[in-house]
């Protein structure tokens, strides 16, 4: 039962992996997953017989699109919402530190089924994780602000589609696959944008 569950996100990572060798052939962009460190747990005759993660990941991938820093936290889900705590307080906490620089970019890349794919800009999906976790009772809503867009937070513990804004949605197509990186070009448009960027 674990296994089906930990595979269950394995085809949105191969589409991903996909879109990033596509990226790469393009010269756009450089992004690699992040491997997560496996500690063997042995028998006593010193077989392999299964593992523990060692150190949790950071987030899952790290590069570069442009010349702009990139982290991007993958999430899957086969519901119709996805919660804001599948963020974990770990990852939460690296893509703050990866965040401080103006020019570092910080994404929550989330596929619905494997039909619709959003990538949400880690300042928003911060502020709707903090606001319902400091008062779910009174709806946990914020006005969020950030490279020149504005988000009402849905004021619940998670979100679907719908309450995403439509910015955000990723269409399937093109060289790239899945062009997810493509909304950094949103994120700086009206400002000047980190030396490389289109």
């Amino acid at each position: 039962m674990r296994n089906s569950l930990a595979n269950r996100g394995r085809p949105f990572e191969d589409l991903l992996n996909l879109a990033h060798s596509r990226y790469q052939a393009s010269g756009q962009a450089c992004v690699h997953k992040v491997p997560t460190e496996f500690l063997p747990l042995r028998d006593r005759r010193g077989r392999v017989t299964g593992c523990k993660v060692e150190h949790k990941s950071c987030v899952d991938y790290l590069g570069r699109y442009y010349s702009i820093p990139v982290a991007v936290e993958a999430k899957h889900t086969e519901n119709g919402r996805i919660r804001f705590d599948r963020v974990e307080q770990h990852q939460a906490e690296y893509l703050d530190d990866f965040c401080r620089s103006p020019a570092a970019v910080g994404l929550v890349v989330v596929s619905f089924s494997m039909r619709r794919f959003f990538a949400v800009p880690w300042p928003f999906w911060r502020a709707a994780r903090e606001a319902w976790a400091i008062s779910p009772r009174r709806g946990g809503k914020a006005l969020v602000e950030a490279y020149g867009a504005s988000w009402r937070t849905p004021g619940q513990a998670s979100v679907s589609p719908e309450l995403l804004l439509p910015e955000w949605e990723i269409k399937q197509g093109g060289k790239c696959v899945l062009p997810y990186l493509d909304i950094i070009n949103n994120l700086f448009a009206g400002r000047d944008k980190p030396h490389g960027a289109e």
